[in-house]
């Protein structure tokens, strides 16, 4: 399985508790297109630092 760049373009909403994790609804980019997800996060200290800019792969 291969795995591509993403860059968070926009946080969606603030950090939120689910399912025992943190959760941040973003917009990004990979590539030439744009997408919506949400990032998962152990802690809501870590949930807080995504910013634009953050990567991740996907």
């Amino acid at each position: 399985m291969n795995l591509i760049d993403c860059y968070v373009s926009k946080i969606l909403s603030e950090p939120y508790r689910k399912f025992g994790a943190w959760w941040v609804d973003v917009e990004y980019r990979s590539g030439a297109r744009t997408n919506k997800t949400q990032l998962m996060f152990r802690t809501e200290e870590a949930a807080k630092v995504a910013s634009v800019g953050h990567r991740f792969l996907a």
